[in-house]
């Protein structure tokens, strides 16, 4: 059998070495938080967009940050549901003498270690936030019988899972996973940082040539009545500040893609 049902026959596997539970609450958790950013400054941002008055260069660059922080606050918050929705409640794996056991409120199976077909193994965490959301491990096991069972940053012990199923799985290749930046062409990388420092340059030149204009006009008296005609509107400028600020982090990302990538090439 590959693939091992109940409670007596789980016992094949041998006794547990490590239990390790899938933190999925913390999903919701760190989603609720994103949605606490997300909501008061994209309202904040979308208030400032269509308050009247004149805005100055300063408060439209404020609006752009505040739209911007609240788009990256839903992008987390989206991630995050989706990984905790696609999740099995209780779910946990078993490390057992012979064997892995994979659980949840919806069952439980086992397999002995010479199913494992295939895994991956990886540790790239970086920065605290991306401990806090599960990104900075992440273990993916191919079995005999084609399930694939997944586990991340917010599993228990997860780097003990892998060292683990390294240590178990001796008989599995283990390729490394070349990244995205390490699949692509290095002068894509590059073109595309330009294209985006091109659209930045393009954008600042178009607020340049677009300045207020100011409109004199004669009363019946003899006066001279000055009104000024604002050269973009205030949405104008919130989507341009936008607009820098995206394109900016993307020409800064591909760069630093490039760089990194060339270790792969």
């Amino acid at each position: 059998m590959t693939r091992i049902e109940g409670a007596d026959a789980l016992e094949e596997l041998g006794p547990v070495v490590s239990r390790h539970v899938v933190d999925h609450r913390k999903r919701w958790v760190n989603a609720g938080w994103a949605l606490l950013i997300a909501v008061p400054s994209g309202w904040l941002g979308v208030w400032g967009v269509s308050a009247t008055g004149d805005g100055s260069p300063g408060g439209n660059k404020a609006i752009g940050l505040l739209l911007g922080l609240a788009l990256g606050a839903v992008a987390i918050a989206v991630t995050q549901i989706t990984r905790a929705v696609r999740g099995e409640p209780g779910e946990y794996f078993e490390v057992r003498q012979r064997g892995l056991v994979h659980g949840s409120r919806r069952g439980v199976a086992g397999w002995s270690w010479d199913r494992v077909t295939s895994l991956r193994v990886e540790g790239d965490a970086v920065n605290s936030l991306a401990t806090r959301l599960g990104n900075g491990y992440r273990i993916v096991i191919s079995l005999e019988d084609g399930r694939q069972l997944r586990a991340d940053g917010l599993t228990g012990g997860a780097a003990d899972l892998g060292r683990a199923l390294l240590t178990r799985c001796t008989h599995v290749a283990l390729v490394p996973r070349v990244p995205w930046y390490g699949r692509t062409a290095g002068g894509l990388l590059l073109a595309g940082a330009a294209a985006c420092a091109a659209a930045v340059a393009a954008q600042i030149l178009y607020i340049a040539d677009h300045p207020d204009k100011e409109h004199k006009v004669s009363t019946a008296l003899g006066m001279a009545v000055v009104s000024s005609e604002p050269g973009i509107s205030d949405t104008g400028y919130a989507f341009l500040a936008i607009g820098i600020l995206v394109c900016a982090v993307a020409a800064v990302s591909f760069v630093i893609a490039f760089a990194r990538g060339r270790a792969y090439r």
